[in-house]
């Protein structure tokens, strides 16, 4: 198979794991929080509340960079040309 195609592969199946993993991911997070009883620190508790954004933004632009990477080597553009 042609890598820029795999490339295209690769980036859907990234995106499909990692929101089949998000829930776990967030129950794994609520669970930490709670467990590690940072409720009375705010900045902590702040921080473990941007673990589904941080962690949604990275499986986009992971899953998404592999696609443009590939779909530019398609165009006859970019590093995978």
């Amino acid at each position: 198979m042609d890598r820029r195609i795999l490339l295209i592969v690769v980036g859907v199946i990234t995106i499909v794991v990692g929101l089949v993993l998000e829930t776990t991911i967030l129950t794994e997070a609520a669970a930490s929080g709670s467990n590690a009883n940072i409720g009375s620190f705010s900045g902590a508790q702040a921080l473990n509340d941007l673990v589904p954004l941080i962690y949604n933004a990275v499986v986009v632009m992971i899953g998404v960079g592999m696609m443009a990477v590939g779909g530019a080597g398609l165009a006859g553009r970019g590093p995978a040309a």
